[in-house]
């Protein structure tokens, strides 16, 4: 099948199954973006794989967004920020409050001359490969850039925030029920560029890639020292009121089917996969080493983007708590075929 009759075969079946059509961007992102031009595909959504479904605690939406409006009362938190340092005591004050003990990288960027800090926390399973679970506590800088339209107060409820709030509700929930696989909970730093427009990540994703470059340095220095990393799911914008998490194209086409079976044994399809676009993300220095990755990112269509409308007043309890289900549903089947289940191809096969 060609690929044009495949992206055809793909928008017919969804608008068949969830009454609106898949859409696959070509262009590329205005200056600042991180869409690029689409090469690969959507997945074919008839291909449902049968997961039980997995929900949080009731309130557990509730808590999330709370955590949400704690950080956004910081106001803007890059690198360097009294909300930056407070975030980062908050972060810490909690997870360690769950019993977890909680590992700081901080350096500077020898080109940059920037401080960054990324916090993880790692909850054992039974098996010592893990799936790390991350999302950014950056917020975009809005002062100081040549454009006035650039520079305005930006608290990042939902790029910043959600993904951060729904990790801190993950950790209490698989702290009271331990995974399969070992889980890595990170919070990078530097995700957002530090120039307005993108630049192909020149300057941004200073956190994942420190993580990953550490992950490989450690793994030629003693490889029975370092556990695998069987695979990423990250969270980027995961709250707004009217959620949609677009298909990521750039994620791994299994991660991506898996997740939206996870969406179906929900019953949360309208908020999944309506658009398919590609996102440059703190995936993809995982995925430029092999390692499976998928990106659950609010970003296509999203009016509050890099916006000072980016406010907690434009996040809700209901979105937060679906997202977080998502990935509670999507967990046992990454373990099962990811860490649990011996690779086959290059595709599960992270290097």
């Amino acid at each position: 099948m060609t690929r044009g009759a495949a992206l055809a075969l793909a928008l017919a079946v969804t608008a068949a199954c969830f009454g609106a059509a898949l859409q696959q961007s070509r262009t590329t992102a205005p200056a600042g973006g991180r869409q690029e031009s689409a090469e690969p595909v959507p997945i074919d959504p008839r291909e449902v794989v049968p997961l039980a479904p997995v929900r949080p605690a009731k309130d557990a939406g509730e808590r999330a967004l709370a955590h949400a409006r704690v950080l956004c009362e910081l106001g803007p938190r890059h690198t360097g920020q009294p909300g930056w340092h407070a975030q980062l005591e908050y972060l810490e004050r909690h997870l360690r409050g769950l019993g977890l003990a909680v590992a700081r990288d901080t350096w500077t960027d020898r080109k940059e001359l920037l401080t960054f800090t990324n916090l993880s926390v790692t909850i054992p399973g039974r098996v010592p490969e893990r799936i790390v679970v991350a999302a950014h506590h950056d917020t975009k800088c809005t002062s100081g850039h040549p454009d006035a339209e650039h520079n305005f107060r930006f608290v990042g409820a939902n790029d910043g925030a959600s993904g951060v709030a729904v990790l801190l509700e993950l950790a209490a929930h698989l702290q009271r029920h331990p995974p399969t696989a070992t889980v890595q909970i990170v919070f990078f730093d530097g995700e957002e560029s530090l120039d307005w427009a993108w630049n192909e990540a020149a300057r941004a994703l200073f956190g994942s890639k420190r993580f990953v470059k550490q992950h490989r340095d450690r793994l030629l220095l003693d490889p029975a020292a370092e556990p695998r990393i069987a695979a990423l799911v990250l969270l980027d914008m995961v709250g707004r009121t009217d959620l949609h998490i677009q298909e990521e194209l750039f994620s791994t086409p299994r991660l991506r089917t898996l997740l939206w079976s996870a969406a179906v044994a929900l019953g949360v399809q309208d908020r999944v996969f309506r658009r398919a676009e590609t996102a440059s993300d703190d995936h993809r220095p995982f995925l430029d080493v092999g390692i499976p990755a998928v990106d659950l990112i609010d970003l296509a269509g999203n009016p509050h983007w890099h916006k000072p409308t980016d406010t907690i007043e434009n996040l809700s309890a209901a979105s937060l708590e679906t997202s977080l289900a998502l990935v509670l549903t999507l967990l046992p089947a990454v373990e099962r075929e990811f860490v649990l289940a011996k690779p086959t191809d290059a595709e599960t096969r992270p290097r």
